[in-house]
């Protein structure tokens, strides 16, 4: 007598196989996806980051004088709310400063540019005597008499991004 088809046990074996198969190729798709997703949210936070560094830096090229000031509410002449007690680094009439996780631009009034930013460093050249460039972080005793300024932005992942802007200088 020959029989036609399959027994329940070669069967139930190719089921067993189809459904580990099944089982790995799902887990490699989901490993790929957060994989991807993970990628995406770490080219969006470095993105926000040249972003800022190049608004920084316009209004920086843009601003007659650079100041920095040891928190917001000694700044002379500026109009910056009270309640910000972070430094702030000036561009002429602007500000930029990091308070709570964000990067705050302040014009008239201070408004989140970026979140994500965990602190905002500016390191100075400035001229000696010598002829030399001596590097410092930038602080509000320094004035306008800068060469050139690199601002770091750090963002709460650890990762660092910065740009140097130097001072334009008018011929006499």
């Amino acid at each position: 007598m020959r029989i036609l088809g399959f027994s329940l046990v070669e069967l139930t074996v190719g089921l067993c196989v189809a459904s580990i198969t099944a089982t790995l190729a799902a887990m490699s798709m989901a490993a790929a996806g957060i994989a991807v997703g993970r990628h995406l949210s770490a080219s969006r936070s470095e993105d926000k980051a040249w972003l800022a560094l190049a608004a920084i830096a316009l209004d920086l090229e843009n601003g007659t004088t650079w100041g920095m000031c040891t928190e917001a509410r000694d700044c002379p002449g500026k109009d910056m709310p009270r309640e910000f007690t972070m430094p702030v680094l000036l561009a002429g009439p602007i500000g930029w400063l990091v308070v709570a996780g964000t990067l705050r631009r302040c014009d008239r009034d201070c408004q989140t540019y970026v979140d994500g930013i965990a602190s905002l460093e500016v390191v100075a050249d400035i001229p000696a005597s010598d002829g030399h460039t001596h590097r410092q972080p930038f602080q509000q005793r320094h004035g306008s008499d800068v060469r050139m300024l690199e601002v770091t932005l750090q963002m709460r992942d650890g990762r660092r991004f910065s740009r140097a802007v130097s001072q334009r200088r008018t011929s006499p």
